[in-house]
């Protein structure tokens, strides 16, 4: 499975979701691709999708933790 981040995504974050990814989803897309696409979208959440149909595994929400 290839697993390609958004340049929005900070590299810092991206072994976690790495990790998430690759013990939530199991084979390829109904589509057949094995690549998969993670972008944030609107309120901060990462979308997980099949990089080539679009297709949306699921959603993370990200919690931003505010400096005291």
């Amino acid at each position: 499975m290839k697993i390609t981040f958004d340049k929005d995504i900070s590299k810092e974050l991206r072994p976690q979701l790495e990790e998430v990814i690759v013990d939530a989803i199991d084979g390829k897309c109904s589509c057949g691709s094995d690549e998969i696409y993670v972008a944030i979208t609107a309120g901060n959440n990462i979308d997980v999708k099949c990089y080539d149909c679009g297709e949306s595994y699921f959603e993370l929400e990200l919690e931003i933790e505010e400096p005291e």
